[in-house]
């Protein structure tokens, strides 16, 4: 099982790498879309998301601006890699975050936040099932934060392309309650409530 994933996750770090910026951008505004017409965006308060940095990643710099102009809370994540663990620091401006580990975008001077104050995650992956279950980059850091997190709804976002029916899953993977891509929402039949 484990050969299996690291091969789908190598053929799709080589198809995210090729997409085209115009595809990318395109894609992402769809895809921020949807997010907006999910019932939890409206009474959400406290948005985790990722700043997109890796090739072929959807675009979330737009949307976590436009989120903080509402007067919502944005949280992004921070790697402490000594640690092996994800962090969550809350951000005033994009403009504010620096390259740290892996070259991911983060604050220089974290405002740390416990994850209990989190409404909506916006998780990223290389590719997901309709399972909601997800390749990541392999450094497990999403896998420990899903596994402990709490009351947040969390939200894979991803391509049509990048949607299987099945994707190899251990005992530590956590599935996301939903997947939305550009062409609208995959949700598991349990999370139905979780729908437009």
């Amino acid at each position: 099982m484990t050969s299996d994933k690291r091969a789908l996750r190598r053929r799709a770090r080589r198809r995210h790498a090729a997409l085209e910026p115009r595809f990318v951008a395109q894609r992402s505004a769809a895809i921020h879309d949807h997010l907006r017409g999910l019932p939890v965006w409206s009474g959400m308060r406290v948005l985790h998301s990722y700043v997109n940095s890796l090739p072929g990643e959807v675009a979330t710099a737009e949307l976590l601006t436009a989120t903080k102009a509402t007067g919502r809370r944005v949280v992004v994540p921070y790697v402490e890699a000594h640690h092996r663990q994800l962090r969550h620091a809350e951000i005033d401006r994009l403009e504010e975050l620096q390259p740290g580990h892996w070259g991911l975008l983060q604050p220089p001077r974290p405002r740390f936040v416990d994850p209990s104050v989190l409404d909506l995650v916006l998780v990223p992956g290389l590719m997901f099932d309709r399972r909601g279950f997800r390749i990541g980059q392999g450094g497990g850091y999403y896998d420990r934060f899903l596994a402990d997190l709490d009351g947040a709804v969390t939200v894979g976002i991803t391509y049509d392309e990048f949607v299987v029916d099945w994707i190899p899953d251990e005992v530590h993977d956590v599935p996301v309650h939903i997947v939305v891509t550009p062409s609208g929402v995959v949700t598991p039949s349990s999370n139905e409530r979780l729908l437009p």
